[in-house]
């Protein structure tokens, strides 16, 4: 005897958010590739429906347009990985330690997928897009601000000299972010993106290099 298939509308309701689930999750995916490759602006609609197989009314579907898919972008992979770092560095005292381990949780959500951080790059030094400043600015303003807080935390501790905690972040973000810059556009960023980088970055930014005070990889 023949099982008979189940046709509710609530079953038929379940398959299809189901399979629209799916079809949002594979623009995102192919967008996110699109974009770490080409950048925003070089990036068309017609690269990403291509890409995922889609028609261009599906992808209408789902964000009204470029912008709206790649403030989704943002959102999914940055601010994620934005909260868990927050979470992640209050977990830990003192100054050094939640250097160390900022640059490390930052090397390991770039090994994880490369695409991230290329996309960041991608869109920052390609051609200007004014329309989408404001989504990375708000990105990027977070980030800066929990480094600073560290660095005003370890002036007011006494493990950092009095400086402006600004500049410090500055610098320190320069010296972590080079780096993942240039090791997430190689085929195999784990290679490079190590703990011991991490820490000897760390090092260096604590200690300087007079003297070979400098961290040794």
């Amino acid at each position: 005897m023949k099982r008979r298939r189940d046709s509710s509308p609530q079953r038929l309701a379940a398959t299809s958010n189901s399979s629209a689930a799916a079809t949002r999750e594979n623009l995102l995916e192919q967008a996110l590739t699109q974009f770490s490759e080409r950048g925003y602006a070089a990036t068309g609609i017609r690269d990403i429906i291509q890409a995922a197989g889609v028609t261009q009314p599906t992808l209408y579907y789902h964000f009204a347009d470029k912008i709206s898919l790649f403030q989704a972008l943002i959102e999914r992979y940055y601010g994620a990985s934005q909260e868990q770092l927050e979470t992640i560095v209050a977990s830990v005292e003192g100054c050094e330690l939640r250097l160390r381990t900022l640059v490390r949780q930052s090397f390991a959500f770039c090994v994880a997928d490369a695409r991230v951080p290329r996309l960041m790059f991608q869109t920052y030094f390609g051609p200007r897009s004014p329309e989408i400043d404001g989504i990375l600015d708000g990105l990027t303003s977070r980030r800066f601000r929990l480094v600073v807080q560290i660095m005003r935390d370890g002036i007011e501790r006494g493990e950092l000299a009095p400086a402006d905690a600004d500049f410090l972040a500055l610098s320190f973000c320069c010296l972590m972010d080079q780096p993942i810059n240039l090791f997430s556009r190689r085929s195999q960023p784990g290679r490079y993106l190590t703990v011991e980088l991490a820490n000897a970055l760390v090092t260096l930014f604590l200690q300087g290099a007079s003297r070979g005070r400098a961290g040794h990889l």
